[in-house]
């Protein structure tokens, strides 16, 4: 009889630390904000991000010291995230998950790999927050490029087609400019060759049909 207990107890336990096992292996930071009033957990809500990949930027929100823990409702209302990759940033809104009281996120395709920054920032109830979380810290995972797990074929890196399509367009820029001077020097030719025709010497040809009037005056010149 006493065996009962014991193996439904030990299968909780399994089901447990199968749960749970999950969970802590997902890269994300865990933070007490706002005077320790209440705690989040930020981390992308599909682990690993992928370069072109669609994700979501997720932070979930409780009542700190709450067990269970006391989720927060309506925060998509007071809090925005600001996200920076390099020298660009840009503001997203976030929103509620349904069915995950507490649970936000704000929509993205990360189209460059690397460290992202997340700045969270508004109120909650009363509450002023301005919450920096930084990938580079490494409690929640960069963006990695997808090649390795494209098959058949692999997409061309972002990067690499930005770079050849800068080029591309510099090549035809320069070779616009180069017939553009070649269409200037030719118009430039053809003006200067009508001035040369219109402003030629006609001094000899004047002398000469004087000389030739003359002739025909003289006597015995001909009819």
């Amino acid at each position: 009889m006493c065996l009962r207990p014991l193996t439904a107890a030990t299968t909780i336990g399994v089901l447990v630390a199968l749960l749970v096992a999950p969970a802590s292996a997902l890269a994300h930071e865990r933070r007490t904000i706002a005077g320790g009033k209440y705690e989040v957990v930020v981390g992308w809500d599909t682990e690993p991000a992928f370069v072109n990949e669609r994700n979501a930027a997720g932070i979930r929100i409780s009542k700190a010291g709450t067990n269970p823990a006391e989720p927060v409702t309506g925060a998509e209302q007071t809090l925005q995230l600001q996200i920076r990759q390099g020298a660009q940033t840009q503001q997203f809104p976030l929103r509620a998950v349904f069915g995950q009281p507490g649970y936000y996120v704000a929509d993205i395709v990360p189209t460059r790999a690397g460290d992202y920054v997340w700045v969270f920032s508004g109120t909650l109830g009363a509450d002023p927050i301005n919450e920096t979380f930084d990938s580079a810290d490494g409690k929640f995972d960069a963006v990695t490029a997808a090649n390795g797990i494209e098959f058949p074929i692999a997409a061309p890196d972002p990067d690499q087609v930005n770079a050849q399509l800068q080029a591309a367009e510099a090549s035809t820029q320069r070779a616009l400019t180069v017939a553009y001077i070649g269409v200037a020097l030719g118009v430039l030719g053809c003006i200067l060759a009508v001035l040369a025709w219109v402003t030629r010497p006609r001094h000899r040809t004047s002398v000469l049909s004087t000389r030739d009037a003359a002739v025909r005056r003289a006597p015995g010149a001909g009819l």
